[in-house]
């Protein structure tokens, strides 16, 4: 029986430590080595290796190491890959950095999965058993989200996840939107926004067995007639479930009761900026600025726990953008938020304009290292303006004052556990010394 080795890439510690950020235990069960396991031929013996968790068994005897790769992992990832491949172990790649940067990882790899995975997983283990495996892998038409294997969760470990672990489960894939900056819908094709069926998606709840669920998708309501078919069918279920969708929906409160009614704890919105002129110029003038107020009072009324992201830096942003959007998270008390630098990912129409003016600096190291980073110049700040802002901002947010006056305390309901729970990761992120604004321990 070949020997199958998933590894999911952790991410070096900074650019001057290249040691692998190590985490003791995630905050949610992720899918997608499980999935990946699921899509393996009966007659493999896989098994999983979370590298934010565990060093890889160099000496063990695999036939096959298949990696998961995304840009701020790959360094780490192709580290990891060469160390099989000296000991001549065959070693496939894929995952989001597969997109735009497949020829880099061809380099450290025998085979590159370019995009969506089902249908080339299997046909990538049959021709590495074959010694036939080409250079890359590539869909000619997007996959279908009927009938998809159940994840291998008998394969995790459960010692490496908090008691209070949500289960990812994929609800869709791509994203109705075309924000500036945002490269989702072209990881894996640009296929648009596409969602499992609904049966499908609570049968997979129920294997689960965990009443805690977190649903993978860039934006959860891509067609509101079909996500209000899951919500109905979520209420038996009697679970509590978290996702991101737009702010739009915040304003809906048909959707919000339903939404409620089916247990939801948590939502993640892109509001991106209080600044109208910013939203247009990031072609997401579709938020209003002026509906935030009635959209927060919607949540609070719900008992709804929720989240906002914001951009900053973009072209209309100031020095003043950062105290104004930081004094309307603090004046209305909204329980969490992330501050993220705006950066020219490739696929975007962002990366085209910098890339063709020439703005965009250290390109090789975008995205490749954990932290606030900024990699092209701002036009109404400096650099280190826009990066110490930031970091300013995340330590300010969740300081114990900033807490303490934002959220209920003592707490007294799950979504004021949730928010409690964000809170105290976040504040971990904002005041570690190397400073990482990244999700290492999801």
């Amino acid at each position: 029986m070949p020997r199958l080795l998933i590894i999911q890439a952790a991410t070096y510690r900074s650019r001057d430590d290249r040691r692998p950020l190590r985490i003791r235990k995630r905050k949610l069960v992720g899918a997608v080595m499980p999935y990946m396991a699921a899509m393996a031929p009966d007659n493999w013996n896989a098994t999983l290796c979370d590298d934010a968790i565990d060093e890889p068994d160099y000496d063990g005897r695999y036939d096959v190491v298949a990696i998961t790769v995304r840009t701020v992992t790959s360094l780490r990832a192709f580290e990891v890959a060469d160390r099989f491949r000296e000991r001549g172990v065959t070693v496939l790649m894929g995952g989001p950095h597969a997109t735009f940067y497949h020829e880099e990882m061809a380099d450290h790899a025998d085979a590159v999965c370019i995009g969506e995975v089902e249908e080339l997983f299997p046909q990538m283990l049959a021709d590495a058993a074959a010694g036939r495996l080409q250079r890359f892998y590539k869909r000619k038409e997007p996959a279908s989200l009927v009938g998809l294997q159940t994840p291998r969760w008998d394969l995790l470990n459960p010692k490496h996840h908090v008691f209070y672990s949500p289960y990812v489960i994929q609800q869709s894939r791509g994203c109705p939107y075309t924000c500036d900056f945002c490269a989702e819908r072209r990881l894996n094709g640009d296929y648009g926004w596409r969602c499992r069926p609904a049966d499908e998606i609570v049968e997979e709840i129920r294997k689960c067995r965990s009443r805690h669920i977190f649903f993978a998708a860039s934006q959860f309501v891509g067609h509101k007639a079909r996500t209000l078919e899951l919500l109905e069918k979520l209420i038996p279920l009697k679970v509590h479930w978290s996702a991101l969708f737009s702010p739009r929906f915040g304003l809906d409160e048909e959707f919000l009761d339903l939404a409620k009614r089916s247990g939801l704890l948590h939502v993640n919105m892109g509001i991106e900026s209080v600044s109208q002129k910013t939203l247009k110029n990031m072609h997401k003038d579709f938020n209003h600025v002026q509906t935030y107020v009635e959209m927060i009072r919607n949540l609070n009324e719900r008992s709804i726990s929720y989240s906002f992201n914001f951009v900053l830096g973009g072209d209309t942003d100031d020095l003043e953008v950062m105290s104004t959007t930081l004094e309307f998270v603090q004046e209305h008390k909204v329980p969490a938020a992330y501050f993220n630098l705006l950066a020219p990912l490739r696929g975007t129409p962002l990366y085209d304009r910098m890339k063709a003016d020439g703005a965009i600096l250290d390109e090789p190291n975008l995205e490749r290292w954990a932290g606030v980073h900024c990699h092209f110049h701002p036009k109404l700040m400096t650099q280190e303006q826009l990066m110490d802002g930031i970091k300013r901002m995340q330590r300010e947010m969740y300081s114990w004052s900033s807490m303490l006056r934002r959220l209920r305390f003592p707490p007294r309901s799950l979504a004021d556990f949730a928010s409690w729970n964000i809170n105290l990761t976040q504040r971990r992120v904002a005041y570690r010394s190397h400073y990482l604004n990244e999700f290492s321990e999801f």
